[in-house]
């Protein structure tokens, strides 16, 4: 994972589950994420979790 400028981050296009799981993410409308609709959705806020030390 490497930060760019304007807070963007760099996946590499090896961690497909996880590229997917960005692509699909759904909200729900009240700012969680919608599990049934989202694939690996595990994966997804496993990395959400990660980056909240990231300032």
């Amino acid at each position: 994972m490497l930060e760019y400028r304007n807070g963007y981050v760099a996946i590499s296009p090896r961690f497909t589950k996880l590229v997917a799981a960005i692509r699909t993410a759904v909200e729900k409308g009240d700012g969680t994420l919608d599990k049934e609709a989202t694939s690996h959705d595990d994966l997804f806020d496993a990395f959400r979790m990660s980056l909240q030390f990231w300032h």
